[in-house]
């Protein structure tokens, strides 16, 4: 299958193009080579392994999810390879899930898959042995605490994960195909399916649907990862012994047969993700903390993508360690934000002090102490007592208080120390007399 037309290679610059790309989601798809074998092969995966990667748009994506208010986030860290997305590739068994920036991301199809996976094999457990999973040391126990008895459990599967028509077929044991629940059930099916199915429809009123279907109540969207090694992709090696004996050209599987060599990329371990869970419609705290619990199951034991029987594709839930750094994190922000505050705060106050000691400087000796009278004009009780002592202030001050009644301080005067005055109250009655005379002294009309 050709990854790029004759003619768009050729304008190109044909097999040249290569020589200048970096960009690997174009070496693994677009500008693949699928014809390459071992060697020549290993080295093309390797420049894709090594060209460039761009996070600033996993970044920018994880600060929109970390912002939703009814989000619930699981931060695992990746204990082995991990293969996703293998087989969906113009190089055969050498596709990953790589966006456009070069980031290795998770689909939510597969965040889906391994929660679902998870919950059912918790669910075949407990109809098999008619005991629910509840011992520390079993790996199910966790994904069964919230539930009494298997109906409840699959009721809240079809809940979160949502069912189509097919979800009630029987499971064919002899051609082991079927529906997945009815094999999560066991010999329970028939009964399950009957109550599950009751449950459904009473949620809706239509008590004779016999294959009712429903949308899923949980949203899982794609998986980036936030911290990585600096390696974040690695060239891996399948190597097959006997490729004659697979392809049927050997009746039986010797040791004649030269191993051959199949090399493919993978994305390195100690990469830490974060899965994000979303509500669809209305909040429904009690199916979020299901889902949380069942994909945390799903990826601390049974893994995620290709080869887990291998090993690869563990994680090991962070979340509770990746909650503290934020804490301690957003902490040293906010420190380091408010000393940056307080910084640029002293230095405007500075750059305001020296300006109004500039302005100051160049003032007459009226402005200047109708300047400084100003500043303390906000804090009535300080002018109250400066007003009350008018007969010990030099002449300067008391023009300046009198220049204060006439403006600024107007009100004052003609509602409350003018009338107050009058009325014999101290300490205005006082200081009147003193006030009218150094009006005539200053030449300075009052109202």
């Amino acid at each position: 299958m050709p990854s790029l037309l004759t003619t768009t290679q050729a304008a190109l610059d044909g097999e040249r193009i290569l020589e200048h790309c970096n960009s690997r989601s174009l070496r693994l798809t677009r500008y693949a080579l699928p014809e390459l074998k071992e060697d020549i092969r290993k080295g093309y995966l390797q420049r894709a392994v090594d060209s460039e990667c761009h996070p600033s748009a996993a970044s920018s994506y994880l600060n929109w999810v970390k912002n939703l208010p009814t989000a619930t986030l699981i931060h695992a860290r990746l204990e082995a390879r991990l293969l996703i997305n293998m087989a969906g590739s113009v190089l055969e068994n050498a596709g990953l899930n790589i966006d456009r920036y070069g980031t290795a991301y998770i689909p939510g199809s597969a965040v889906k898959a391994c929660a679902r996976r998870a919950v059912l094999a918790a669910l075949r457990q407990w109809c098999e042995t008619n005991e629910k999973p509840t011992t520390s040391d079993d790996v199910l126990t966790a994904a069964c605490a919230s539930f009494t008895a298997p109906s409840d459990l699959l009721f809240a599967i079809l809940r979160v994960f949502g069912c189509t028509d097919l979800e009630w077929q029987d499971f064919d044991t002899e051609d082991n195909n079927g529906n997945d629940l009815a094999w999560a059930c066991a010999k329970q099916w028939p009964t399950l399916r009957d109550t599950t199915r009751a449950a459904l429809n009473a949620t809706t009123g239509n008590t004779d649907e016999a294959k009712p279907t429903r949308r899923g109540s949980i949203a899982f969207l794609p998986a980036y990862p936030g911290k990585r090694p600096l390696a974040d992709l690695e060239l891996d090696v399948l190597t097959s012994h006997h490729q004659k004996y697979y392809s049927g050209d050997l009746p039986i599987a010797t040791d004649t047969e030269n191993p051959i060599p199949v090399y493919f990329p993978a994305v390195a371990a100690r990469a830490e993700y974060t899965f994000a869970l979303l509500p669809v419609g209305q909040l429904d705290a009690t199916l979020l903390g299901h889902a949380k619990s069942w994909l945390t199951t799903g990826l601390t034991v049974f893994g995620l993508g290709a080869k887990t029987a291998a090993g690869y594709g563990y994680f090991t839930n962070i979340t509770p360690e990746i909650t503290e750094r934020q804490i301690k994190e957003n902490a040293a922000a906010k420190l380091v934000a408010d000393e940056a505050s307080a910084k640029a705060r002293q230095e405007a106050e500075l750059a305001t002090r020296k300006a109004k000691e500039a302005a100051r400087a160049a003032m007459t000796p009226e402005q200047k102490a109708d300047a400084e009278l100003a500043d303390r004009a906000a804090d009535w009780g300080w002018i109250k007592s400066h007003l009350s002592k008018f007969d010990k202030h030099p002449p300067a001050d008391q023009a300046a208080l009198l220049r204060w009644l006439n403006g600024a301080g107007r009100d004052r005067w003609l509602n409350e120390i003018k009338p107050e005055a009058t009325k014999g109250k101290k300490p205005w009655s006082q200081i009147i007399g003193t006030i009218h005379a150094a009006k005539k002294t200053h030449k300075i009309d009052l109202p």
